[in-house]
């Protein structure tokens, strides 16, 4: 069965924004390399593990999130998904952008992801969250 890299890429991101873990698990080869920020993480139970954090953290932290993504083709083998998550505190909302690049292997398993965090996101985010609860 012939894997496009835009079905694999898509199906993945579609599993983390509706945060079906173990459909996204399903489409994450066994040794794949997530590279986010400064870590390093292994294998696809740590990976998942990692995108469930994150997404508790979020719940925890914001009122509602509504995570959408997009993919593009980048390469015979490679896609990046543009990830926006919209926050909500109250009656005030944000956008978190980032991208994630990812390398569909032969058998149509992604093989690495590695997280590219967009200038000024961050502390945009962070400014937010700030100003908030000052109130």
């Amino acid at each position: 069965m012939t894997h496009t890299i835009l079905d694999v890429a898509g199906r993945f991101a579609a599993a983390l924004d509706t945060e079906d873990y173990s459909a996204a698990r399903a489409l994450i080869a066994e040794s794949c390399i997530y590279r986010i920020n400064d870590a390093t993480l292994i294998g696809r139970d740590a990976i998942i593990s990692s995108y469930r954090a994150n997404a508790a953290s979020a719940t925890q932290r914001f009122d509602s999130v509504d995570y959408r993504s997009h993919v593009e083709a980048t390469g015979s083998s490679t896609a990046v998904i543009k990830y926006t998550d919209r926050l909500r505190l109250g009656d005030d909302f944000h956008e978190f952008r980032c991208r994630q690049h990812v390398q569909i292997g032969a058998a149509g398993l992604i093989e690495q992801i590695t997280h590219e965090e967009l200038p000024g996101e961050r502390q945009r985010l962070e400014a937010f969250e700030s100003r908030l609860a000052d109130r």
